[in-house]
């Protein structure tokens, strides 16, 4: 009988452990350690099902919570990726927490809303540089098309007008909207301004050049002329 009585009073010092546990992760912050309290007069299977149902509650919000962060921190982890930031030292800002690869994380309220948050801020910075990006490729493809820009050059930045009309949440491939991407395609579309620039000089020389060749020519003509003019006139005067 007594055996009994400790095989079943180390169950309920089991389950009470695992809710405190538990009730830990989830609410830190209300969490007091001596509000669960058992007499341990009272060890009936009644009052261990009533606790093993509070466990399971507690197990079922802690497993809700968790499932809410993983699809914030999968989220997170795709809008680093696009934008070429380190996922763990972004976590890390987050909630240090996050990062650690014990289960037993910290799952309270604040923790949840960290990663949202922070999945907004990046979702609004990943919208402005694909904004960036659409303009530059647009840029691009005006430019390409000014210059009869060939084919073979032009496929060395599909990936770019590939994007020219994309929404948020059709661009996944890694550093796409890095930062290091975007100055490599803003410096090409500058390469190509000043390219455009030295033509268009090239081109203003070469008419101009014309322009002088033409007028040189109908001077000549003008003076050959009147002095044809003048000997035709001079020859019927002697007449």
């Amino acid at each position: 009988m007594r055996k009994k009585k400790v095989e079943r009073w180390d169950q309920f010092v089991d389950v009470i452990e695992q809710i405190k546990k538990v009730a830990s992760e989830i609410r830190p912050a209300d969490f007091v350690p001596f509000r669960i309290h058992v007499d341990q007069s009272d060890q009936s299977l009644r009052k261990l099902e009533e606790l093993t149902k509070e466990l399971q509650s507690l197990q079922k919000e802690k497993s809700d919570r968790l499932k809410q962060v993983m699809e914030h921190l999968n989220t997170l982890h795709s809008l680093c990726e696009v934008l070429g930031v380190d996922f763990k030292q972004t976590v890390n800002e987050v909630h240090p927490s996050l990062g650690e690869a014990d289960e037993s994380k910290n799952l309270s309220n604040c923790t949840i809303e960290s990663p949202a948050s922070a999945t907004s801020r990046l979702r609004e910075l990943k919208v402005q540089r694909m904004q960036k990006l659409q303009d530059l490729a647009s840029s691009m493809l005006e430019l390409w098309n000014l210059m009869d820009t060939p084919l073979e050059e032009q496929q060395m930045f599909q990936n770019v007008t590939c994007n020219i009309a994309a929404s948020e949440h059709e661009i996944t491939e890694p550093n796409t909207l890095s930062i290091d991407f975007l100055s490599y395609v803003e410096s090409e579309v500058l390469r190509l301004e000043q390219l455009k620039a030295s033509k268009m000089k090239d081109l203003v020389i070469k008419k101009k050049t014309e322009l002088e060749e033409h007028r040189r020519r109908a001077h000549l003509f003008g003076e050959e002329g009147y002095a044809a003019e003048f000997r035709d006139e001079a020859i019927e005067a002697v007449g």
